[in-house]
């Protein structure tokens, strides 16, 4: 899968370069062909190969009080994938900062499709566009330091 980056409040210095690759090699394992419903193994494909680079798997933002949940966490690097509803980016989004702001992360990283590649994939699939347009009407109450990285096509 291709991809391009944006960073937001300093989120390509923030998150360390080792993390950026690691990153970057998952998103290029995801290579099942972009199509309806192809989303559950475009995501198993990333989060394989995220681990086997010593990312977790799921982290309760704050297991004491619930058990919702980010998709990966290395270090101090929160990571999102979102591949599904448009409303679930939003939920995302506010658990990276809540764990930002409880110094449970220090950076974090998002991976969303284009909207070219959401319209393929689905109705109403969540999109790295319409999340980076808000993140700059938002940058006052989302100041974590973000990388959005968007999927583009299939390499």
């Amino acid at each position: 899968m291709n991809f391009v980056t944006h960073s937001h409040a300093g989120g390509l210095e923030a998150v360390p370069p080792s993390h950026q690759q690691e990153i970057a090699t998952a998103i290029s394992a995801m290579t099942h062909p972009i199509q309806a419903r192809a989303a559950r193994n475009l995501r198993s494909q990333f989060l394989h190969s995220l681990v086997q680079s010593g990312w977790s798997g799921e982290v309760a933002v704050q297991a004491s009080l619930s058990d919702i949940s980010i998709t990966s966490v290395k270090q101090n690097t929160g990571l999102c994938l979102q591949t599904g509803n448009m409303s679930r980016f939003y939920a995302d989004l506010l658990k990276l900062q809540a764990m930002y702001l409880d110094n449970t992360i220090s950076c974090g990283a998002f991976v969303l499709p284009s909207r070219d590649v959401a319209v393929v994939l689905g109705d109403n699939v969540a999109q790295a566009d319409r999340l980076i347009r808000e993140l700059s009407l938002f940058r006052k109450v989302i100041t974590l330091p973000l990388v959005v990285y968007t999927l583009i096509s299939i390499a």
